[in-house]
This record gives C-alpha cells, sequence and structure tokens, in this order.
C-alpha cells in the first residue's frame, strides 16, 4: 500500500498550521467570502471594427454605473484581429472603444470612439454572471463621440494595480513591508483595497536601459529580489516590479499584465524587456508570455529574456492536498495543484524558440527539492526541452535569490542582453 511521503505531509501540515494560526488574527469566513468571490467571475467578449484604415492602439474601456457617472474600472488593448475580452466579477458593466492615436491611454475627443449601444447610441448594459461569458455583437468605431458623451469622461476609477502602472516608487515604501504579504494570500481584496498593488517603477524611466521587470512568488512580495536589484547593472538596466495579492487565480494576474505592459509599450516604446520570477511568479511569468505572444504578437517581439527561479512549473503536491482536504480552499491552489486545467492548457504550449529563457532550480542535500518544492516539479521534461539552459544550485528556495553564485550567473546573463 502506497503511503504520503514525509515532505508532502510536512505540506499539508503547515498549510493547516498557517489557517488556524489566523483564527485570532482575521475571520476564516472573510477569507472564505473572498474565495467565492474570485470564483466567481463570469467573461464578456467581442470585436472591435474600425471603418478607416488605422495603426494606432485600440483600446476598449470597461465602466460601472455610480449614480449617472460611468466610471471606469478596467481596460484592454485590443488584439491585432480587433478582439478583447473581460473577466469581471458578477454585476452590470458598460463598454466604450476609442483609437488612442497618441497613444496615452486616455480618450480625447479628437480620438474616433464607440460606445456599445443597442438603443440608439444609449449605453447599452452588459449583465455579467457568475461563470458566464457573454459575447457581443461587433462594436463599430465609426467617428468621434459626441460631446452629451461627456460622463464617460468625467471620472476614472482604475481597477486593483492600474493606477499604479509606471508609478515610481522605493522599495522603502511601506506598501512592501514583508507583514503585508500573507494579507495578499489569504484575503487579496482587502490588500487591494488598503495594500495596493501594480506595476512599479524603481526609478523614472530612461529610454536607454532596458527594463527588467521582477516577479515574486506565492506570499512573498518585491523585497524577495531586493538583493538582486540592489547588484543590477544600473548603466544598462532598469528595475521593475510586478506586486500582487498572491491568492488569487494565476491568470487573473497574467491578465493585469497583458494590460500594464501594452500600455507602457504604448507610451514609452521600449525595445526590450526581460522578465525575472521567482517560485510561482514564474508560471505567472510565462502565462503572460503564452498570452502575450497569441495576442498581440507585433508588441511581444520585445521579449527578449525570461529568467525562473526555483519555480513550481509542474505544480504542487501540497496545493492539492489543500485542495482536497481543507474547509477553506483559497483559489491559487486550484492552479498549483499538478492536474489543474490552468498548468494542463499552460504546459500544450509550445515555448517561442526566439525569446531565450534560463531556468534556475535548487535542492537541499538530503532533500527532495529546496524545502519548498520539489526537484521534479521544478524541472518537469517539458519544460526543461523549453529552456535555452538550465542552473541547479544547493540552496534553499528563498536562500537562491541571496546566492552569490547566482546572482553572479544572473548578471551574466543580463550582461548579454544590452
Amino acid at each position: 500500500m502506497k503511503t504520503k511521503s514525509p515532505r508532502r505531509n510536512f505540506h499539508i501540515r503547515t498549510i493547516i498550521v498557517l489557517l488556524f494560526s489566523l483564527l485570532n488574527a482575521c475571520s476564516l469566513w472573510e477569507i472564505q467570502q473572498q474565495a467565492n468571490l474570485i470564483e466567481s467571475t463570469g467573461g464578456i467578449q467581442g470585436t472591435i471594427i474600425t471603418v478607416t484604415a488605422n495603426s494606432a492602439p485600440i483600446i476598449v474601456n470597461r465602466y460601472r454605473l455610480q449614480g449617472k457617472t460611468y466610471i471606469t474600472d478596467s481596460f484592454t488593448r485590443v488584439s491585432p484581429d480587433g478582439h478583447f475580452s473581460f473577466t469581471p466579477l458578477p454585476g452590470t458593466y458598460y463598454l466604450a472603444a476609442f483609437i488612442d492615436r497618441n497613444k496615452d491611454g486616455n480618450h480625447q475627443w479628437s480620438e474616433q470612439a464607440a460606445i456599445y449601444s443597442l438603443n440608439n447610441g444609449k449605453p447599452s448594459p452588459i449583465l455579467v454572471t457568475a461563470g458566464h461569458t457573454i459575447t457581443l455583437n461587433n462594436i463599430s468605431i465609426k467617428g468621434k463621440l459626441k460631446k452629451s458623451d461627456s460622463d464617460y469622461q468625467s471620472k476614472v476609477k482604475l481597477s486593483w494595480g492600474l493606477q499604479n502602472i509606471g508609478r515610481i516608487i522605493t522599495l522603502d515604501n511601506d506598501m512592501f513591508a514583508p507583514e503585508n504579504y500573507s494579507t495578499g494570500l489569504w484575503k487579496p481584496f482587502h490588500f487591494l483595497e488598503h495594500i495596493g498593488g501594480g506595476l512599479f517603477f524603481l526609478q523614472p524611466y530612461d529610454a536607454s536601459k532596458v527594463p527588467v521587470l521582477f516577479i515574486h512568488g506565492i506570499n512573498g512580495g518585491p523585497k524577495d529580489w531586493e538583493h538582486a536589484i540592489s547588484l543590477l547593472d544600473e548603466q544598462h538596466f532598469q528595475a521593475w516590479i510586478l506586486y500582487y495579492p498572491t491568492g488569487f487565480r494565476l491568470d487573473m494576474i497574467s491578465d493585469y499584465l497583458l494590460k500594464a505592459i501594452p500600455r507602457l509599450q504604448d507610451q514609452f516604446a521600449f525595445k526590450k524587456i526581460i522578465i525575472a520570477a521567482h517560485s510561482m511568479g514564474g508560471l505567472v511569468a510565462r502565462s503572460f508570455i503564452k498570452k502575450y505572444t497569441q495576442n498581440h504578437p507585433d508588441l511581444a517581439q520585445s521579449l527578449c529574456l525570461l529568467v525562473t527561479v526555483n519555480s513550481p512549473l509542474g505544480g504542487m503536491e501540497s496545493a492539492a492536498l489543500g485542495v482536497q482536504t481543507l474547509p477553506i480552499v483559497l483559489p491559487v491552489w486550484r492552479d498549483l495543484d499538478p492536474d489543474s486545467p490552468f498548468l494542463a492548457e499552460l504546459n500544450k504550449w509550445v515555448w517561442p524558440n526566439n525569446i531565450p529563457y534560463h531556468l534556475f532550480f535548487s535542492y537541499i542535500s538530503g532533500e527532495s527539492g529546496d524545502n519548498v518544492v520539489q526537484l521534479k516539479k521544478q524541472i518537469p521534461l517539458k519544460i526543461q526541452s523549453d529552456a535555452t539552459r538550465l542552473y541547479g544550485l544547493n540552496d534553499s528556495h528563498v536562500g537562491t535569490l541571496h546566492n552569490d553564485e547566482f546572482l553572479n550567473l544572473f548578471n551574466l546573463i543580463l550582461s548579454k542582453q544590452h
């Protein structure tokens, strides 16, 4: 008869201890409610048609109605074939699209636009219910909006982290305090409302430097990368950081990048970008690259390097055990389950040959992995074939980010990209 390995038992015991250690600090009921909300998303998709030749980006804004004011809560860049999609929570929404000729992400009256309408130009509500995707008829951009449509520009409220795309900040900001990281795992909506998130710059944008986007892992944050960032060659590179609630489904995080990176690319026209991802961040990065190369192949040519470090590329058995046995299931665990649809879809995808991929994995002598991720899950055979090169280090899951051998190799790999 098969028995569970000591390492698997360790992981599940750790999860249970973490859960019940929170009983005095926060409500398990609230954790369950936030998990249920994350799992209730629906979809909106459709196609934008323009009647004149167009080479500028097309942006679709999504709105909620508060009183008589339409408030922007999300946006997306239309793909070259005109397709767009959103994954909203249940509710009533409105859409408008515009041709962003000056590439600033904001609609000006001189730019052609259209409102989704089924009633003589009046905004039509779109009712989204849990688990259902609504496909809209084509939205045709024929001219400029009328001044009477000014309510669409009366107020702007961008959802999680969208207002922080390109915001300049330092790692000393209280937002990045490590004690905030667990909030992002257990109560992600509370994290966004009271702590914040986004894609931040650590210095003003410099066109002469290649951006390096650092992505943290589960129950982590940007300070995990602080030592590596401090050693970055500032003559050639500029550090960007992604800060996100790690309890969300992984598609939600990569979808955020699918909004943020095109907006920055439209604004700054950078020709290269590098992504460095630790732990679960490696799955976020690979999911984003998959979507970016599929939805925006012209922009995706800027992706010149991916580095992942100790990532559970084959999933985590502890997450599967959590899904199967615990009364409260965090949504992210469903994606980290080795048999999850998320991983199955991601692993069917063929890695682009034109994007170098350097994969670091770690192990502790006498153990099955790096004390968090099993070695076999860090380097599944299919992912090994994707990698340009693999590097193995004798160190722990987080300790690797402070390992001199890793840091030297990491900077050597980067040096070949400027």
